[in-house]
């Protein structure tokens, strides 16, 4: 007689692996290990993940929505640039707050097929900022909001790895925080000074 499915266990599994990725990075997830945390075989996992990449394509998208969520909660009725300016102080604070989750984010290896599945919540960030470029174009000259969206993701994401490997502060000997009002001032200074595009 076949055992029935657990159907709590696959939710065990995704938590209790998200923990060992919060403490440890994504790195420390080891499927053997994993089972012994749950307290299952390691077959078991097998049954409801094919693979540790499996394991990390679904915390990837936890970890996504966790942002999401920082970037939902923004005011929509914000002028353009304000919500910018929000969206990449909400971006800082989580990369700050879950820097092994933000690593799991961009640094685990992924298969591009099923990203292309996992499309809208992994790039939501991105697409709020195009839209809001997007309400400004209507109303001054400006780059290509997809251009301008995609820019200042690359400066976000530049600033807080460079802000997680430590190098930051020591080249110039200044604070975190100081460091960060620096970039939060450049990233979203005055939006018509500027064209439009998040510095």
């Amino acid at each position: 007689m076949t055992r029935a499915a657990n159907i709590d266990l696959p939710a065990r599994i995704i938590q209790e692996a998200e923990k060992i990725v919060i403490a440890e990075g994504y790195q420390g997830i080891n499927m053997r290990r994993l089972a012994t945390t749950v307290g299952v075989s390691a077959t078991a996992i097998y049954h409801y993940f094919e693979s540790k990449e499996a394991i990390l394509r679904q915390l990837r998208v936890r970890a996504a929505e966790r942002l999401n969520g920082r970037i939902r909660a923004i005011d929509q009725s914000l002028p353009p640039d304000q919500f910018l300016h929000e969206l990449g102080r909400q971006y800082l604070a989580h990369a700050q707050q879950n820097p092994n989750l933000y690593r799991l984010q961009f640094e685990a290896p992924f298969d591009e097929r099923q990203e292309a599945e996992d499309h809208p919540v992994l790039y939501f960030t991105y697409l709020a900022a195009r839209g809001a470029l997007e309400k400004m174009a209507g109303h001054e000259e400006m780059p290509d909001p997809r251009h301008a969206a995609m820019m200042g993701w690359m400066m976000l994401h530049g600033f807080c790895s460079l802000m997680m490997s430590g190098l930051l502060p020591l080249a110039e000997g200044m604070s975190r925080e100081i460091l960060q009002d620096l970039f939060m001032k450049y990233y979203a200074g005055d939006q018509k000074q500027n064209g439009g595009n998040p510095r």
